[in-house]
């Protein structure tokens, strides 16, 4: 783990460096996709936590969730950092709203 920021944390976990630094990755051949890293974040943490009612998007499922400012799979890998939350949900209520620009 990098960072407590989840989407810093898949940053380096796919890039192998910090946002916004030219060095050379860190032990590029552990690099991961960001499918890999956000099914670990999520469904994989939920797994070993024992929360069998969350880590998913199902039916049925706990909506705890974020909705982001843009699609981190349709940018450069070297810009997932600077994805931003729009929206936090827990329980399926909102609790944080960005403020407007």
């Amino acid at each position: 783990m990098s960072s407590a920021n989840p989407l810093r944390a898949a940053h380096v976990a796919v890039n192998r460096t910090l946002p916004g630094t030219q060095a050379e990755p860190l032990l590029p051949g552990q690099a991961l996709t960001l499918g890999q890293h956000l099914g670990a974040y999520t469904a994989g943490s939920a797994y070993v936590n024992h929360l069998d009612e969350t880590g998913v998007l199902e039916e049925g499922m706990l909506a705890d969730l974020v909705v982001l400012d843009r699609d981190p799979f349709d940018g450069p890998a070297d810009e997932i950092a600077y994805t931003g939350v729009k929206a936090t949900y827990v329980g399926g209520q909102r609790v944080y709203a960005a403020p407007p620009r």
